[in-house]
């Protein structure tokens, strides 16, 4: 392989909006959600954050609990692992979604998200920005997932970003997970 090209195609036809595609994966509306998307949005295509998170979680057409993407579905298990997760219920309580394309990507700068949805209360999430510019310091996500290792090409580089990403998304969602197993064991949240 040439020093222009990389393990995924050569660099000049590689493109951001690309490697974003295949590491977090790309949103795939219900057809009602394309209706819902282009009911919503003004006349550049912008829907206000929260709104357009509604959108995603609602219209998506992937499983949330069972991401395509190899980083997408080892982040999902990792992060469970990193929360000693263990009940299917609990399993199916953190869940990934890929806004890649929404307007949540173009305007508001979230490639995607995890999710932890407790048993009480509202979802708690960790953002996502998926980038190849190894400089990126500015960034509106809770997270920057900067130029990922090809599975393909090596595979331990893979699996040590992977459980890196998962130790920061489960630093932040823990403390929820905390008080929902307290709650549960009956003592106070």
């Amino acid at each position: 392989m040439s020093r222009f090209d990389n393990a995924r195609g050569p660099r000049d036809f590689y493109s951001g909006r690309l490697n974003e595609r295949d590491v977090l994966g790309e949103f795939k509306p219900t057809p009602e959600g394309l209706k819902a998307f282009r009911a919503e949005a003004n006349e550049r295509g912008y829907i206000a954050r929260g709104r357009a998170i509604e959108l995603v979680r609602k219209f998506t057409k992937e499983d949330p609990t069972n991401p395509r993407q190899p980083f997408a579905k080892e982040l999902r298990l990792a992060i469970i692992d990193e929360l000693g997760l263990e009940d299917d219920k609990d399993l199916d309580r953190i869940r990934f979604y890929s806004a890649v394309g929404t307007p949540l990507d173009v305007f508001h700068g979230v490639d995607g998200w995890v999710e932890f949805v407790p048993e009480v209360g509202t979802p708690q999430m960790v953002t996502l920005d998926a980038t190849m510019d190894p400089e990126k310091i500015e960034h509106k996500a809770d997270i920057i997932v900067q130029q990922f290792p090809d599975p393909e090409e090596d595979e331990k580089a893979f699996f040590e970003a992977v459980e890196g990403h998962a130790a920061d998304v489960a630093k932040r969602l823990r403390p929820s997970v905390k008080a929902m197993m307290r709650r549960r064991d009956g003592q106070a949240a």
